[in-house]
């Protein structure tokens, strides 16, 4: 299971305890999987289609408990092309005809408004229904349900809503801006309105906000390793940039002393400079700190630098 099934499906377990919040979720999912169907005599019937049966069941319990509705499931095949969003094979339509309160789900969730004595269907995020930070959450729950999906955070991270409606986009993007420390870009995608994240620390956030705490949890830790795992990469590529660079600087270092050796003579330095010299030639691959610490006495690392700057000038002297 993906990780973004795998959260969807934290998320309708979530009953919301109150009736606003239970109220703002509905409205969320219906107001982007939602559409619409001629019932005849000015009437509608509703239909909120998903590819998850968990989801389709959630929102069947929801409107049941809210409006004491009972909504029908319609089971047909999936019309994602190839593999379906989570692997789903078919698509579970909740269907809420006039019999069973649609004209009134349709009103109370703001989706059709009254002006000047005619009803019309409305676009956007209706306000009223997302005036508590409480119906804020249960809100962004139902539209992530709705149309949210979410990369693996071990490969990416990157959460998105994907939206028919411009309008509603814009609002969306509101919404999320309307919390401390949080915010989401905007982009079109040929005839789609996408809604995204792509910062860790937002789409952590956004999944607490939700209510999805297992796999906020979960996301947390991927982060961790992942940043773990970076940090022990950086700290061993400067392990082995240092140890290279220590390398090539003590090859230098012995070819200086052989030439002295050769054409001098160790026995004619000073010497601080003849014991430095031997030390280098028995500890090869040792580091500035290690040479000054088996000095004796022992000495700083700036002050065996340099020593072996002038026993470099040295052996360029004898060279030339």
């Amino acid at each position: 299971m993906s990780f973004s099934s795998q959260t969807k499906g934290e998320l309708a377990r979530i009953m919301p305890s109150k009736k606003c919040c239970m109220l703002a979720e509905i409205t969320g999912f219906l107001r982007v999987a939602g559409s619409l169907r001629l019932a005849g005599g000015g009437k509608f019937t509703i239909v909120a289609s998903t590819e998850n049966p968990a989801i389709a069941r959630h929102y069947k319990t929801l409107i049941k408990e809210y409006f004491g509705s009972n909504a029908g499931i319609e089971v047909g095949n999936s019309q994602m092309p190839g593999k379906s969003r989570g692997n789903y094979r078919y698509r579970y339509s909740l269907v809420i005809r006039p019999d069973e309160k649609s004209s009134q789900i349709l009103r109370e969730t703001g989706m059709m408004l009254i002006r000047e004595g005619d009803e019309f269907l409305s676009d956007g995020i209706y306000q009223p229904i997302v005036r508590s930070k409480c119906c804020k959450k249960a809100y962004l729950r139902g539209l992530f349900l709705g149309v949210g999906t979410m990369s693996d955070p071990k490969k990416s991270y990157h959460l998105e809503f994907v939206l028919n409606s411009e309008h509603v986009a814009h609002d969306l993007r509101k919404l999320i801006g309307s919390f401390v420390d949080l915010s989401a870009g905007l982009i079109e995608r040929g005839e789609e309105h996408i809604v995204y994240m792509k910062r860790a620390e937002y789409i952590s956030d956004m999944l607490g906000i939700m209510g999805a705490n297992e796999a906020m949890l979960e996301f947390e830790n991927i982060r961790i390793g992942r940043g773990l795992r970076r940090e022990v990469n950086r700290i061993s590529n400067c392990d082995n940039a240092n140890v290279d660079r220590t390398l090539t600087a003590a090859e230098q270092q012995i070819r200086h002393i052989e030439i002295i050796k050769e054409r001098l003579g160790l026995e004619n330095l000073e010497p601080v400079l003849r014991d430095t010299a031997e030390l280098r030639l028995e500890l090869p691959g040792a580091s500035l700190s290690e040479i000054g610490e088996a000095l004796s006495p022992p000495i700083k690392k700036p002050g065996v630098s340099k020593r072996f700057a002038k026993l470099k000038e040295i052996a360029e002297g004898l060279e030339r």
